[in-house]
């Protein structure tokens, strides 16, 4: 299921979509997640997808950049939507918080201490896909407050 809805679906939708792209000299912009980047526990599949996803984005920046076509794409961390909070409602359960409190948790050792907001993942998106971003091919921009860079080993002695 999870790479169905990752992976196969975003692959199948590239090679339908080539002709165009070539045509046009179009931008692929792929969401992946910062589960692209490392491994997250008991979410084998989706980082398996989430992996791959960065890898066709590669290729596909590779193999069409002569083109004219670009990929890129963006990693967000943890954003507030609707299936984030359902990701919450086991932290509030077990320690009986509120929403925004499960998301304070969940983003304590995170650089910024908040989530993302869809609007601020939708502005990074749209700079991809601009005109600004004419040179920029085969890169991953991390959207997560810093979440990625957090050495976790040393927060003990934080």
């Amino acid at each position: 299921k999870a790479l169905d809805g990752n992976l196969t679906s975003a692959f199948a939708s590239v090679r339908a979509c080539l002709p165009s792209l070539i045509a046009r000299r179009g931008n692929v912009l792929f969401v992946a997640s910062i589960a692209s980047l490392a491994a997250g526990p008991q979410a084998c599949g989706y980082v398996t997808a989430k992996h791959a996803l960065i890898g066709l984005m590669r290729s596909v920046a590779r193999d069409y950049g002569p083109q004219g076509v670009r990929a890129n794409a963006v990693c967000p961390g943890w954003v507030t939507t609707p299936m984030a909070d359902e990701e919450m409602h086991p932290l509030m359960q077990a320690e009986g918080l509120s929403l925004t409190e499960a998301y304070q948790r969940v983003c304590r050792d995170v650089p910024l201490r908040r989530p993302a907001s869809p609007e601020e993942i939708a502005e990074a998106c749209q700079f991809l896909c601009s005109p600004q971003a004419a040179i920029i091919s085969g890169a991953t921009l991390v959207a997560d407050g810093g979440a990625s860079i957090v050495d976790v080993p040393t927060l003990a002695f934080a």
